[in-house]
């Protein structure tokens, strides 16, 4: 029997980080590598408080990141401690004389109430029935006192501080990463050996931003994205407010096709798209077709369609279906297919739908025995007659990122802004795919591995442990490369991975479960079914593809016996 491929990477092992202060040496790093990057960008403010820091000893600095980790912006002195902070009351005097943190005056009791525990704020409440009251309970009552928080500060002899300046440090960040999601957690993670990083150019002429106004937009876009946290609470009326407010390029450098332009682009349409579907559930129907008329991002013209059909204007309708058979979306294709026979119907038209291919489809009955999965076991029956390896995505997204690693990780102008990146901003654009030098060179790259497996073992010894936007590092067993590279004729690697580049993004899922190489020669894929299971739409699309292009693949249907 034949060793069975898990699609789960093994673990990276873990190393300790020996210097208590790695975080002030990531954060120096990551404040100093914007500045450098972009000192041009940076506003008046921004540049201040990267000459602020600047005039920070050691000690203020660290206090000063620590407390851009914690919840604040208000904070008890007392409840201050760290061991690696040689002196504490000194760091928070530098950071005063900066402005960094400040010591305010008056403070609302909201502010100040989580700070404090239940028991220290009953020590203003003298009534011995408040000691039964929840926490929360509390805040009327203190409410009612004179100063609470002036009392409770001098009661527990404390002080507090207020951190400043955070969103010039936001703004950083997003300079650093060129998104919200990320933060000075990656460094850590790449330090502990968690992850690894290809290296790629981040000269500063490859930036990501060349105009502030592309920073600020992206700053508006994620302020809105936090305020739509709570998106289905919202009336019609707050929904179209916030649409009004989304960032729009109008720079008249727009026309240059600037990477941060195409970022702000898509990010803003990703919010628009959501504010147009809550619109849909709100039943506002214009609108949100006003919406989606506004986006070129799946699934627009889809929505759009479906609201066309529900307000019975069936002929425009049906335009854009017409519209949707030429897009370069087999997803959008699909549903034009299977939609426009409704809007024939309702037109008074008649249709004849084109039969799809006929796929390859098997009955297996077998015995769960010691593997109740279901994909497990048809592997292991087909494993006594050859061998057979469960690889689902992994196999032919490992290969491709393989094939092409070249092209993903190219020298290309706002390709990538940070070096925690497992690929290119642009993986998942039109853009991506003109890399035409660095394609023709993976083409070349498959023909050779063909010729000399080894070679192709070799690079993926080479690139084991680096995470793509394909595979965290994970790589498929060497077996099982090299019977794939060697059964697979090129021909039908370049249909496979011609599909997978016209639509990254969409095509990247929905890959078989299985592949099986008989010991006569050959190989086949196996998209496995148990009980009741039914095909997804991305798996369909992959199999009728295979059955017009001829490669050989079967859909199995299980039952237990």
């Amino acid at each position: 029997m034949s060793p069975i491929a898990s699609a789960q990477p093994q673990p990276v092992a873990r190393t300790v980080l020996p210097d208590p202060l790695y975080y002030l040496a990531n954060f120096r790093r990551l404040i100093q590598r914007v500045y450098e990057r972009y000192d041009d960008l940076l506003s008046t403010e921004e540049r201040d408080f990267y000459r602020r820091l600047q005039l920070l000893n050691g000690d203020a600095q660290a206090l000063y990141v620590r407390l851009l980790t914690r919840k604040g912006p208000l904070f008890r002195t007392s409840k201050l401690r760290y061991q690696e902070i040689a002196d504490q009351p000194q760091a928070i005097a530098g950071l005063v004389a900066q402005q960094l943190v400040t010591q305010p005056s008056e403070i609302d009791l909201l502010d100040a109430f989580p700070l404090f525990t239940k028991q220290e704020w009953l020590g203003l409440l003298p009534d011995a029935a408040a000691q039964r009251l929840a926490k929360p309970a509390l805040v009327p009552l203190l409410q009612n006192l004179t100063e609470p928080v002036q009392a409770i500060i001098e009661q527990q002899d404390e002080s507090l501080i207020q951190l400043e300046s955070s969103e010039h440090f936001a703004t950083f960040c997003l300079l650093y990463f060129s998104n919200g999601r990320q933060d000075l957690t990656e460094f850590v993670l790449r330090d502990l050996g968690v992850y690894r990083f290809e290296n790629y150019s981040l000269a500063r002429a490859t930036r990501v931003f060349t105009h502030r106004e592309q920073i600020d937009k992206m700053l508006c876009y994620y302020r809105l994205r936090d305020a739509l946290d709570d998106l289905a609470s919202l009336s019609r009326e707050e929904i179209l407010a916030l649409s009004l407010q989304l960032p729009t390029m109008t720079s008249p450098h727009h026309q240059d096709k600037c990477r941060g332009d195409t970022l702000v682009h898509r990010r803003t349409e990703r919010l628009r798209l959501r504010l147009a579907r809550q619109l849909e559930r709100l039943e506002a129907w214009q609108d949100a077709l006003a919406l989606y008329r506004q986006c070129q991002q799946q699934p627009s013209r889809e929505r759009q369609v479906r609201i066309l059909y529900r307000l019975a204007q069936h002929q425009a309708a049906l335009q854009l279906c017409q519209q949707m058979f030429d897009s370069l979306s087999e997803a959008e294709q699909t549903f034009a297919r299977q939609f426009q026979p409704k809007l024939l119907k309702a037109l008074g038209q008649t249709v004849t739908k084109p039969a799809p291919p006929v796929l390859n489809e098997v009955q297996l009955f077998l015995t769960a025995g010691d593997s109740p999965n279901v994909e497990l076991a048809v592997a292991q029956s087909l494993s006594v007659n050859g061998d057979c390896f469960y690889v689902e995505n992994t196999l032919f997204l490992c290969i491709f990122c393989l094939a092409f690693w070249d092209a993903i990780f190219a020298d290309v102008p706002g390709a990538f802004s940070n070096e925690f990146q497992t690929g290119p901003h642009d993986l998942y654009e039109e853009d991506f795919a003109n890399r035409r030098s660095h394609f023709k060179h993976g083409w070349q790259k498959l023909a050779s591995w063909r010729r000399a497996p080894d070679e192709l073992l070799q690079f993926a010894d080479q690139k084991r442990g680096i995470a793509t936007p394909f595979h965290m590092g994970f790589m498929p067993a060497p077996e099982l490369l090299k019977l794939a590279i060697t059964r697979i004729s090129l021909h039908h690697w370049q249909i496979i991975f011609e599909r997978l580049l016209r639509d990254l993004k969409e095509n990247r899922n929905g890959l078989p479960d299985l592949i099986y190489f008989p010991d006569e020669g050959g190989y086949e894929l196996v998209e496995v079914k148990g009980p009741g299971d039914r095909l997804q739409k991305n798996q369909l699309r992959w199999l009728h593809y295979f059955a017009e292009h001829h490669i050989p693949c079967q859909v199995a249907y299980v039952q237990w016996q």
